[in-house]
């Protein structure tokens, strides 16, 4: 590429698809993430470029809110969903252990009167 002059349009065109894309392709299969057609790559790449450009102007952050929403869309449980239903089920366990105390109380009382 000695002696070409590029555009700065032409430049960012040839980083993009020399670099940027084969990188950001290597470190999403590295995560386990693959891409089934160009579609699914192009939507990927514009997801990503939203949020990178919403969090630059967002006070909100919008990593957060996209992660939620995609738990949501897959039927996964929110972590404060997760969270709730620990705590009630500790509140059960203990519930049920309480009345499983005083209900041998209450046989023990029977018995003896």
């Amino acid at each position: 590429m000695s002696g070409t002059q590029l555009d700065p349009a032409g430049a960012q065109a040839v980083l993009f698809e020399d670099i940027y894309l084969p990188a950001f392709v290597e470190k999403c299969a590295a995560l386990g993430l693959s891409f089934n057609d160009q579609a699914s790559l192009q939507s990927a790449l514009e997801s990503v470029a939203m949020l990178k450009s919403a969090e630059t102007t967002q006070s909100v952050d919008l990593t957060k809110s996209a992660a939620a929403d995609l738990r949501s869309a897959m039927g996964v449980p929110q972590p404060e969903d997760t969270q709730r239903a620990a705590e009630e089920q500790k509140q059960a366990a203990a519930q049920a252990q309480s009345d499983r105390v005083r209900g041998a109380i209450d046989s023990l009382i029977a018995s003896q009167g």
